[in-house]
């Protein structure tokens, strides 16, 4: 098997890899903090954490490549055990039918609509607990 590994404090690199794979990218917000997947030497995955303001976070990401658990435990650890916030929110395209599939799957929690909130489709709210999170 290929070597893998996670990438941390490369958060200009990450991010940029990302935004370059969203079609209406529109920005972090300010701040952010990204964590990266990396296969034979290429970005195969990127989380995107920006939006912090307690108990909440939000994520963006973007994958290429299957999940390991070992990304997915890095991905929660950083805003459940290090800042301790108490829920993530994901807003995601509601014609974005894979990415909301990933996310129920994980856990998240389908909250609300915001309608015409992206440049041409709704966004879907979608929250994950720290008490839900199978992850940690």
């Amino acid at each position: 098997m290929a070597p893998s590994r996670l990438l941390f404090g490369e958060d200009a690199r990450v991010a940029q890899w990302c935004a370059q794979r969203i079609p209406q990218h529109l920005g972090w917000g300010g701040q952010y903090v990204a964590v990266g997947y990396e296969r034979r030497g290429a970005l195969q995955g990127g989380v995107i954490f920006t939006d912090y303001c307690h108990p909440n976070i939000r994520i963006c990401a973007v994958l290429e490549a299957p999940l390991t658990r070992r990304f997915l435990r890095a991905i929660y650890f950083y805003p459940f055990r290090q800042l301790n916030v108490t829920r993530i929110t994901a807003l995601i395209d509601a014609r974005n039918v894979k990415s909301r599939a990933l996310v129920e799957h994980d856990g998240f929690v389908p909250e609300g609509c915001m309608r015409k909130a992206a440049l041409d489709d709704d966004v879907m709210i979608y929250g994950l607990l720290r008490s839900e999170c199978r992850w940690l």
